[in-house]
């Protein structure tokens, strides 16, 4: 893949940015979504540039794809697949309007060296907004967005032994990186409210759960990025921010109102590009 021999400046990983020159609410797929409440421009602007900056500050090695104008959620670029080693696994996604994007990335990981897998059935798969690696785990989130059989498809395209399926029964929180988040293969946030009982079973028996408050959980706090012992992750909720700090991490807030107004935040706007 290109780029290796500069990896090892970066300690918190490679990741692919897209910048927001489009991006926009012109249809409504989401609870978030409102073409009467559209993202404003400037301050969306802003408020990726804080989250770029702060993951070049945190030792975060950044590649960018080319944002296209047909394409305004491709700023979420944690939806176009899921990277394990030098295999990509390129999302299939339900709505119409977002597999406009999917040709796009297919080009950028075949370009930058990946091995790119599809998806061959009908089922919706939706990359690593709905597909998170806790060590060898992967819990994959089922909703109106991404079904069992997709999950189960990526399982065996990537080698993966260990697939935890987690229902989603809140609409609002419609990918399972809006309401979890692996720190590491022992710990996670979770906003409870957004899982079905049973799932929060499931999930426990892998990992040890640690709840979000409620109010914090609703302004997407879960939605964030782990890069080592520093978190990056939605402003305004500080009982989380203790709650990291209780467990060894560092948290840095970055501004996300703009763009949960597409239904995203901090974990959506990235993709992991080279986990092991």
């Amino acid at each position: 893949m290109k780029n290796n021999q500069r990896e090892d400046l970066f300690p918190n990983g490679k990741w692919l940015l897209c910048q927001p020159h489009h991006f926009d609410v012109i249809y409504e797929i989401n609870p978030w979504m409102s073409m009467k409440n559209r993202p404003e421009r400037n301050d969306a602007d802003r408020q990726w540039q804080d989250l770029h900056h702060t993951f070049l500050r945190l030792g975060a090695y950044i590649e960018y794809i080319t944002p296209h104008g047909n394409v305004p959620d491709m700023v979420y670029t944690a939806n176009a697949g899921l990277v394990k080693g030098d295999k990509f696994v390129l999302s299939r996604f339900r709505h119409a309007e977002r597999r406009l994007e999917e040709p796009y990335f297919e080009k950028w990981f075949e370009d930058a060296g990946y091995e790119v897998l599809k998806i061959r059935s009908d089922h919706a798969f939706e990359g690593e907004g709905d597909a998170l690696f806790a060590g060898d785990t992967l819990f994959g989130g089922v909703s109106f967005r991404s079904d069992p059989e997709g999950h189960k498809e990526a399982q065996s395209l990537l080698g993966i032994k260990d697939l935890v399926l987690c229902e989603l029964t809140n609409p609002k929180f419609y990918h399972i990186d809006t309401s979890f988040c692996p720190l590491n293969e022992d710990d996670a946030l979770i906003f409870r409210q957004a899982f079905s009982d049973d799932s929060v079973e499931r999930m426990s028996k892998k990992i040890k759960l640690h709840e979000v408050p409620e109010e914090e959980g609703e302004r997407f706090v879960c939605n964030a990025v782990v890069l080592g012992k520093d978190v990056i992750l939605p402003s305004d909720c500080p009982r989380t921010y203790e709650l990291l700090d209780s467990l060894g991490y560092n948290a840095y807030p970055v501004a996300m109102n703009e763009f949960m107004k597409g239904g995203g935040a901090s974990k959506c706007l990235c993709i992991r590009l080279d986990r092991s």
